[in-house]
């Protein structure tokens, strides 16, 4: 297996990735540059030295380097490492590219969607498979998740013929104030944690799709796996004591966020309902979930009061009255009636 990245994976993200893989069993080739792109990759354009860190580590060598004079081509190193299995994660440093100046927006979307798709193209000659890492989420005021959302959508179409395509935005939230950090890159704790999604995303397109190699078929579907709920037996809320549960969700549909005025304190809660698309673990019987989340904190709007409906994302939650505290602040709730189901909260740490 070969695995590339840029600085996302200079740290916590890609060391833990790394480890996941050979733990796993595969025979792994990491090559990581600082500032990477697929054009730093590609052999048909110019080599590029970087000075902001490289990191090789293969079975036969590990090191770490402050610069490079020349960053290695993907086409040499197929032929070196020979691998089954190419992981490209990329796609932070494309950002500049798609908001160019210098070129019209239709030409920005041409470039970086040609980049991919070349990218995506070349490391899967001779039959090789391509999993695909995008970008994880930005603080909106670094990047707006208008430019997020349409940076994940041209990378998907366009590596879609040749790539299994993991939206890390689906499994990250840039927690961290902006400007005090860059915005972009995640802290130890919430690098870790993307990347043990991306692994056991991996590890099930793996051990289930990606045994060997085999011809591409341009007609063969490559989207992530789509996990179905079975269907519930009839239970009785009352009877169910309820824990923790770790799921993927979709938004459903959401409270009116209210106006900052009409908050009584500080901060206030908003009740959301989610469509339950994967149970990682825990019980939960029902197909739709309700979260709350502070809508408003310290007399200004959340990440959270942002989200739209369609959103996807994968969380650790607890029953709301775990945290008698945050029980107790007031919330806005014009959802429907339904008091089966419990309120859940994102899980306190």
């Amino acid at each position: 297996m070969l695995f590339l990245g840029d600085s996302m994976s200079m740290g916590a993200f890609g060391s833990t990735l790394d480890s996941r893989l050979r733990d796993a069993g595969f025979e792994v080739h990491t090559y990581v540059a600082g500032g990477a792109t697929p054009y730093y990759w590609l052999s048909q354009y110019q080599v590029i030295s970087s000075d902001i860190g490289f990191w090789e580590k293969t079975p036969k060598l590990e090191r770490r380097l402050k610069k490079i004079s020349e960053i290695p081509k993907v086409e040499e190193l197929l032929d070196v490492c020979d691998p089954d299995i190419v992981v490209v994660q990329t796609g932070t440093n494309l950002y500049s590219s798609l908001r160019s100046k210098r070129r019209e927006q239709s030409e920005n979307i041409q470039l970086v969607s040609g980049l991919c798709r070349d990218m995506a193209e070349a490391v899967t000659k001779g039959g090789r498979r391509c999993y695909w890492i995008a970008p994880p989420e930005s603080h909106p005021e670094r990047f707006s998740f208008e430019l997020q959302e349409q940076m994940s959508k041209i990378m998907e179409s366009s590596t879609k013929p040749f790539a299994r395509f993991f939206d890390s935005r689906k499994v990250t939230e840039f927690i961290d104030p902006y400007p005090e950090t860059d915005g972009i890159h995640y802290g130890a704790t919430e690098a870790k944690a993307w990347a043990e999604n991306v692994a056991k995303d991996f590890l099930d397109y793996a051990g289930v799709e990606a045994v060997g190699r085999r011809a591409l078929d341009p007609n063969e579907p490559f989207n992530n796996i789509s996990y179905k709920i079975k269907k519930a037996e009839p239970v009785d809320p009352s009877a169910i004591v309820w824990n923790e549960i770790d799921v993927q969700v979709k938004l459903k549909t959401k409270t009116v966020m209210p106006n900052v005025k009409s908050v009584t304190y500080r901060s206030c809660l908003v009740l959301y309902e989610y469509e339950v698309t994967k149970v990682k673990s825990g019980y939960y019987p029902y197909d739709t979930l309700r979260i709350a989340h502070f809508g408003v904190y310290n007399r200004k709007y959340t990440s959270k009061s942002r989200y739209r409906v369609g959103y996807e994302k994968a969380w650790k939650l607890m029953p709301l009255s775990a945290y008698p505290s945050i029980s107790r602040i007031q919330m806005f709730d014009d959802l429907e009636a339904d008091f089966d189901k419990p309120i859940y909260f994102i899980k306190q740490s």
